[in-house]
Parts: C-alpha cells; sequence; structure tokens
C-alpha cells in the first residue's frame, strides 16, 4: 500500500509541475528584465495545501530547477538559484497552514479555509518575494537608476510582480477549494 501511495505522490508532483510550466507560458511580464505576473504558484500551493511541506517544496523546488532548464536569466550561480529553485521552492512554505486548512476543509467551513489559505499563501509568496529580493540587492543593483537606493529598487520591482501573482494565486486556488473541494483534500 505504501508503494501505491508513493506512486500517487510522485505522479501528482510531476502533474503539479507540469501544470506550473504550463502557466508560466501564460504570464504577463511586469518587467523587461524578468518578473512575470501568473498563476504559476497556484500547483505549488496546492500540493503544500494537500501534501505538506513534502508535496510543496518538493513541486515548488522542481518547477524552479525545470525553469532553469528552460531558459532562465542568469548571471551568476548564486542569483540562478535565488531567483529560479530557491523561489519556488518556498512557495512550498504554504504548507505551514496545512494542518488547519485540512480541518477546516473536512468541516465544510470554507470561510477558515479560506483564511487559511490566505495565510499560508501569503507566507510562502512573502518567502518567494524574499529570494528574488536578495537577488537583485546582490547580483541587479546595477539596474537602478543612477541615484536611486538599491534597496528601495529591489523592493518595488520585486513586490510590482510577486505580490499580483500571489494574490491571483490564493484566488485562483480559494475559487478550486470552492467548485472542487477534493483536488485539494488530503484522500
Amino acid at each position: 500500500m505504501q508503494s501505491k501511495s508513493n506512486l500517487l505522490f510522485i505522479t501528482e508532483v510531476a502533474l503539479f509541475v507540469a501544470l506550473s510550466v504550463i502557466l508560466k507560458f501564460f504570464a504577463i511580464s511586469a518587467w523587461g528584465q524578468g518578473g512575470d505576473i501568473s498563476l504559476q504558484m497556484v500547483p505549488t500551493m496546492i500540493m503544500a495545501l494537500r501534501y505538506g511541506y513534502k508535496g510543496g517544496l518538493t513541486t515548488g523546488l522542481l518547477f524552479g530547477l525545470i525553469q532553469l532548464l528552460l531558459g532562465a536569466y542568469i548571471v551568476h550561480p548564486v542569483q540562478a538559484v535565488l531567483d529560479y529553485p530557491m523561489a519556488f521552492m518556498l512557495v512550498g512554505y504554504t504548507a505551514i497552514v496545512a494542518g488547519p486548512f485540512q480541518k477546516a476543509l473536512s468541516q465544510r467551513t470554507f470561510g477558515k479555509a479560506s483564511l487559511y489559505l490566505t495565510l499560508g499563501g501569503l507566507f510562502g509568496g512573502t518567502l518567494r518575494f524574499l529570494a528574488h529580493f536578495a537577488s537583485a540587492i546582490i547580483f541587479f543593483g546595477s539596474y537602478a537608476p543612477k541615484g536611486e537606493n538599491v534597496w528601495l529598487y529591489s523592493f518595488v520591482y520585486n513586490v510590482s510582480y510577486v505580490l499580483p501573482s500571489t494574490v491571483v494565486s490564493i484566488v485562483a486556488v480559494a475559487l478550486i477549494v470552492r467548485l472542487y473541494p477534493n483536488l485539494v483534500r488530503v484522500q
């Protein structure tokens, strides 16, 4: 029975990573140097809520690694790690609320489930933001307009696409929870 469970988990991770890759192609480019507004965090958030840290971190990490393979913008190996596998793996920390979220879902208290989803999604999105923020300060400070504070430039640049992506992803997952709760429920 354990091998069947592992096979199901591996299959779902693969499908949700593939879905993230597909969603990446429907992104709205926020800036010329990178940074898209998209729903690519939705599959990682769902896996985090469904399987906890194991599902969220694994899905996010694999998606970030695949982004590297599909043509990432790289100026330094550390920047590549921060902006891709690390940033998207951190979205998996949406799992911080997986237990209470699943309990609310099983009790059919969708308001509570939405609250936990929002808190977890904001947590995972904030961690992703921090990875991009650090990368921008360290490796992309030269893009800041002359005389502008690099920290402020990095903050504004990254919040301008990570925050909208986080919000639309939370809304999308909330709709999925409402319409298809079994997709997010632990089976």
